[in-house]
């Protein structure tokens, strides 16, 4: 009597069947994730030079409906209590004077902004502000009215809880030329009429932080001011008075002084002083029309 045999079907994978799964799926990560993070980081510059562009073109219509006068950009600190007053429904102490409030006397530390609202209230602070604080600093500043969404203010790569990290340069109504500050510069603008080439002189700049100025740069001197920021795989976005906006790779010298936040940093390679004669031009000889206020120890190769 033969005995009939039963077929065993075989469920699931056998440990080396298990062993080449896992590492296909391996292989595909290792290939997919820096494009994914490539993508995720494209993107968030892309947003960031949305929210530069919509700060910039709120910019113009306050020149354009206050007969082309450039909105102050000298952002008050929190220990300016002449110029800020306290943000409405938060708790006192210096950390909370964020409302902006027009200068009305032309004595320091603001004397060149006699009678102007700044744009911002007062955002800065040694601390990271409160939210609420923050967005009272916004939105009583004298630019809300034209560029009134909050989220515009800030960089998408924005720690939490930061809400304000773009700032004006020194040459477009910021920080004015005052004792030992006329190192960096000369007069900054008051129309815009006067800016000679709108596609290549920048008025924000993605800091990175609130400050309690301007960003500032040397006219006069072969030497940075303020470190720039590092941002979107090593660069940082900039948007110009005809509104369009650009992102800037920084050079390895540039990057290692911007890491260690230095200030007043000498270039020394040429890459870096290119850096420099970048950010010179499009701050002062752009949009004054001027040359260097020193001469450059390499040619400039700007533009």
């Amino acid at each position: 009597m033969h005995r009939q045999k039963t077929l065993v079907r075989r469920v699931g994978f056998t440990l080396v069947e298990l062993l080449v799964v896992i590492s296909i799926i391996a292989l595909l990560m290792a290939v997919l994730l820096p494009a994914l993070a490539k993508a995720r980081e494209q993107a968030k510059r892309i947003a960031c030079m949305s929210n530069i562009k919509q700060l910039t073109l709120g910019w113009n219509m306050y020149a354009d409906t206050n007969a082309d006068k450039i909105v102050s950009t000298d952002t008050p600190g929190n220990g300016d209590t002449t110029f800020c007053m306290q943000c409405p429904g938060c708790p006192t102490g210096a950390p909370y004077i964020a409302a902006a409030k027009m200068n009305l006397t032309n004595t320091s530390p603001n004397p060149g902004h006699l009678k102007e609202l700044p744009w911002v209230g007062g955002a800065y602070s040694t601390t990271q502000l409160p939210p609420d604080a923050t967005k009272c600093a916004i939105q009583t500043g004298a630019l809300f009215k034209y560029a009134n969404d909050f989220k515009i203010y800030r960089c998408p790569t924005a720690n939490k809880g930061e809400l304000f990290t773009y700032n004006a340069m020194d040459s477009m109504n910021g920080m004015p030329c005052d004792g030992d500050y006329c190192g960096r510069g000369h007069a900054a603008l008051k129309n815009r009429n006067a800016i000679r080439k709108t596609a290549l002189s920048v008025v924000f700049i993605d800091e990175g932080e609130v400050t309690p100025d301007s960003f500032a740069v040397h006219y006069n001197v072969e030497s940075w001011w303020d470190p720039p920021e590092i941002r979107h795989s090593g660069g940082q976005v900039f948007s110009f008075v005809d509104n369009h906006a650009e992102c800037w790779k920084w050079s390895k010298e540039t990057l290692d002084f911007a890491k260690k936040a230095e200030q007043n940093h000498v270039p020394i390679t040429p890459e870096c002083k290119q850096d420099l004669y970048k950010i010179q031009y499009s701050c002062w000889v752009y949009p004054t029309g001027d040359q260097f206020g020193y001469t450059p120890s390499v040619k400039p190769n700007v533009y």
